[in-house]
């Protein structure tokens, strides 16, 4: 009885106390840039987890009926910002899909994983369920990171496809990585209104992917107005099959000594995104600042709510999900549940009237759709 009622509660109390340190370091560390202090980009990945854990001990205290529930309850206050960019408490929308009527326009962002390639092989299910998902959500305007065409005859010039079976007359393709002459890996933007410039913007880095050595961006003609869109994928951390598999297996937390080793290896790797994707972010931030017309920012940033990189790009900006959105808005199918990585973000300048997620068993990362419209 004794244990129950007095050794129990100080081991609790002890493990509480850690994890309300962890919660406040994991809310506010992500403020300072990794180029001051590596560890921040770490920081925040495991929020989600302390938070859920320091609301099982509220509720642990209040059954022990202990004062020390302020404890968690008090960390989860002074976290109220993170909480407020990982959540989103709308209730769910009937889905704004096909062409809007004016002055409404739609703006997707879908990470295509190469449009089904892997390995220089097609995954004709995965580029169906593409195809499928475009035609059926039908944006008006299109932004696809780790985007793959071909020139090639015999294989499929995805840049024609799109164009012509879903029905998108503007576009531009950065093509920044090209194999074997036909072969060509980039970031592309289709549009149903003119695109009246367009260009490719390094920022730092050749990406194996193809994608993510630069920013793209584009003016594009809605209604007489002229919108700047901004479309990415930031620094990867470009696990191969092998790391990923490594990733899973420290998971289980066995303490192996070659899951030590791998996590110390993956460590380093992560370790040098952070720093990058920080440089990354900071460019995006001010080009968006400089835009001479009103913006949007879209795209595969790498980086959850609360990191340096999501408090960077979204400083004076609009997140479509937490205007409109509901739930955790998870956008990548693997690792965590918890993991919305790809965003859409908007000046002050736009009404935001709905967002979409599109889930999809073949999909690695989820397209996402906002509907929008300039306030006059």
């Amino acid at each position: 009885m004794n244990f129950f009622q007095q050794i129990l509660p100080r081991i609790l109390l002890l493990i509480n106390c850690l994890l309300v340190t962890a919660l406040l370091t994991s809310a506010w560390l992500p403020y300072l840039s990794p180029h001051h202090w590596w560890p921040s980009g770490f920081a925040g990945l495991m929020f989600p987890v302390l938070l859920f854990l320091n609301l099982i001990f509220i509720l642990c205290w209040l059954i022990y009926k202990k004062w020390y529930y302020w404890l968690s309850a008090g960390a989860i206050i002074l976290s109220y910002n993170a909480v407020q960019v990982s959540f989103s408490m709308h209730w769910p929308q009937q889905w704004a899909i096909g062409r809007q009527p004016a002055p409404n326009f739609t703006v997707m962002t879908f990470n295509t994983s190469s449009m089904g390639v892997k390995g220089y092989q097609l995954d004709k299910e995965m580029h169906a369920s593409i195809f499928r998902t475009i035609r059926e959500a039908s944006p008006d305007v299109l932004c696809m990171q780790e985007f793959y065409t071909n020139d090639d005859p015999k294989l499929t010039n995805n840049v024609a496809a799109i164009q012509q079976r879903l029905g998108y007359p503007y576009h531009y393709f950065t093509s920044d990585k090209t194999q074997w002459n036909t072969w060509h890996f980039g970031i592309v933007l289709f549009s149903r209104y003119p695109v009246i410039q367009a260009r490719k913007i390094p920022c730092g880095y050749f990406s194996e992917a193809g994608s993510g050595s630069s920013i793209l961006e584009a003016d594009v003609l809605i209604y007489g107005d002229t919108v700047r869109i901004y479309t990415a994928q930031l620094r990867s951390y470009m696990f191969n099959p092998a790391e990923l598999a490594q990733l899973q297996a420290i998971k289980k937390i066995d303490g192996s000594k070659a899951h030590l080793s791998g996590a110390r290896s993956l460590a380093a790797k992560m370790k040098h995104t952070f720093t990058a994707r920080a440089h990354q972010a900071e460019l995006l931030h001010r080009l968006t600042a400089e835009s001479p017309h009103p913006a949007i920012v879209c795209g595969d940033m790498n980086d959850t709510p609360v990191s340096y990189t999501y408090y960077t790009l979204s400083q004076h900006m609009q997140d479509a999900f937490l205007e409109k959105g509901s739930g955790m808005g998870r956008t990548l199918s693997f690792l965590s549940p918890t993991l919305r990585i790809d965003y859409i973000l908007a000046q002050p300048h736009f009404d935001i009237h709905s967002y979409q997620t599109f889930p999809n068993a073949t999909f690695e990362h989820f397209p996402v759709m906002a509907t929008f419209s300039l306030k006059k």
